[in-house]
């Protein structure tokens, strides 16, 4: 049984502003049982509000309806619903019912299982077979030349 909404607007003017927008669009709207609309599957359930990273050829699929604020560009990450890694992602704010946000935790787990960024980023990969065990030294080092 979800609880009743309690949503902490008091505090600013803005956060008054932005609560008032996202609740008069009938795509970013939350109910007082934090029911709204999924950013992956578009279905009305409970939904969580997160910052998520996402490729192009993704929101593509998703559209932009139900994204509550965009908030950067990223040059090169992973894509959380997809699970590869690209150039020009995006980050956004958004919704996700208990199901996708799941999907999502899926690939950020394997990521942390695979060491992090430098066990599971395929440049990090590359680096570390070409230089063996020295590579972080002659990634750090100046004086070292980049090719043995």
């Amino acid at each position: 049984m979800a609880t009743k909404l309690d949503v902490n607007t008091g505090n600013t003017d803005l956060g008054k502003k932005i609560w008032d927008i996202h609740q008069n669009n009938e795509y970013t709207k939350v109910n007082n049982y934090k029911e709204g609309m999924c950013y992956n599957c578009f279905e009305n359930n409970a939904v969580a509000a997160l910052v998520l990273d996402i490729c192009g050829d993704c929101a593509g699929k998703r559209g932009r309806e139900t994204i509550l604020v965009p908030i950067k560009q990223i040059y090169y990450g992973m894509c959380y619903f997809c699970g590869d890694y690209k150039f020009n992602l995006e980050q956004i704010n958004g919704r996700l019912c208990t199901k996708c946000h799941r999907r999502c935790a899926t690939h950020i787990k394997d990521y942390n299982k695979k060491g992090g960024q430098f066990g599971a980023d395929p440049f990090w990969k590359s680096v570390k077979r070409r230089h063996g065990q020295d590579w972080k030294l002659i990634m750090n080092d100046p004086s070292q030349s980049y090719r043995r």
